[in-house]
């Protein structure tokens, strides 16, 4: 008998330890009152520990890192050169955006390559000719700087949260003619949460 004691002494030994070292806090209520009105209470607390996150996608993506850079391309018609006016892209032109943060307000810009698009010896397109419509949510497409940072479009967070995405469908004014060529250029888009 003194034995089995002895090794339960030891599990509760063990088990306070346990309990001490992963700071687990219980509280209990006895009551030995007689009566019809008894009662006992115990109190338990909660905590969760969410971390600080900045969040932002444009285009191909999911809610982790992923280097895929999408493609808004135009491949034009000579008709379309003939006539001036906005032109849809012919492929990747509806871009899904979202940012997420959970730190406060968000600074968001775009900032796209010094002189626009360009087709090598020929020239470049200005970033003046491109323009994005917003559907399906909130987030605004920020002015695109020109090998700077356009200005900031400011993401107000509601309790301390700003969770916005929408759909950026862009399109190309065409102007005027350009010289033939295959022009390339890249916006790099920054939420910044101070």
């Amino acid at each position: 008998m003194q034995i089995a004691k002895n090794a339960f002494n030891k599990s509760l030994v063990t088990l306070a330890l346990a309990c001490a070292a992963l700071g687990v806090h219980a509280e209990s209520d006895l009551n030995t009152a007689s009566g019809a009105n008894m009662s006992a209470a115990a109190r338990l607390d909660f905590r969760v520990t969410v971390p600080r996150i900045l969040f932002l996608q444009v285009g191909a993506g999911s809610f982790a890192d992923d280097t895929t850079v999408s493609l808004v391309d135009w491949t034009m018609t000579a008709a379309q050169l003939n006539t001036p006016g906005a032109i849809a892209a012919t492929a990747g032109g509806a871009v899904s955006a979202r940012v997420l943060g959970n730190g406060g307000n968000i600074n968001f810009s775009a900032n796209g390559v010094a002189g626009g698009p360009v087709a090598a010896g020929i020239g470049a397109i200005p970033w003046s000719n491109f323009s994005a419509a917003v559907s399906g949510g909130t987030l605004p497409h920020p002015a695109i700087g020109n090998g700077v940072a356009g200005a900031n479009s400011p993401l107000t967070a509601v309790a301390g949260v700003v969770n916005q995405s929408a759909t950026w469908t862009f399109s190309y004014a065409n102007a005027a003619p350009i010289a033939a060529g295959v022009y390339t250029g890249r916006v790099t888009y920054t939420a910044a949460m101070p």
